[in-house]
């Protein structure tokens, strides 16, 4: 560990598997192809020379989150639908652009709600789209050993 506290260390993500994978390799669970440095949603049909779990894929399947996000308050109990809706859009926003960025669960009950995702960024993205909308209270907790993320947001009234 560094003494210099103005360089971090960069994060472990355990899923990364630090080298690149073959062009062409097919996830057999998503159907996302891995093309030109990143992993995509197939446009056309590839022939498809490996085939391996995606990291979302693999993160969904070990229930190993790199966000997680949660909500509470009595704002949240009122407009729970409009909430959703918000969420559920960034969601599949992030879905389309890149096959990383996936809802791992959704778990509610009646006063809070606990939203666990395949992606770090998209957790946050989530975070401040609901603060941006509707204020409240957040908090961003991240791991210092892992690429992971915690917020929390809470807003009564």
């Amino acid at each position: 560990m560094r003494n210099d506290r103005n360089i971090k260390e960069k994060r472990h993500d355990p899923y990364d598997v630090g080298r690149k994978y073959s062009e062409g390799t097919y996830c057999p669970q998503c159907q996302a192809n891995y093309w030109g440095g990143r992993w995509v949603w197939p446009e056309k049909t590839h022939s498809k020379t490996t085939i391996c779990l995606c990291p979302a894929c693999r993160r969904k399947r070990d229930d190993f989150p790199a966000g997680e996000v949660y909500l509470s308050g009595t704002y949240l109990s009122r407009h729970r639908t409009e909430i959703l809706n918000l969420i559920r859009n960034i969601i599949d926003e992030g879905r389309e652009r890149t096959p990383l960025k996936r809802l791992i669960t959704l778990k509610r009950d009646r006063d809070n709600l606990c939203i666990r995702l395949t992606d770090n960024h998209l957790a946050r993205h989530i975070g401040d789209a609901l603060y941006k909308a509707y204020k409240g209270e957040l908090q961003l907790k991240y791991s210092d050993e892992e690429k992971f993320v915690r917020l929390y947001w809470h807003r009564d009234v």
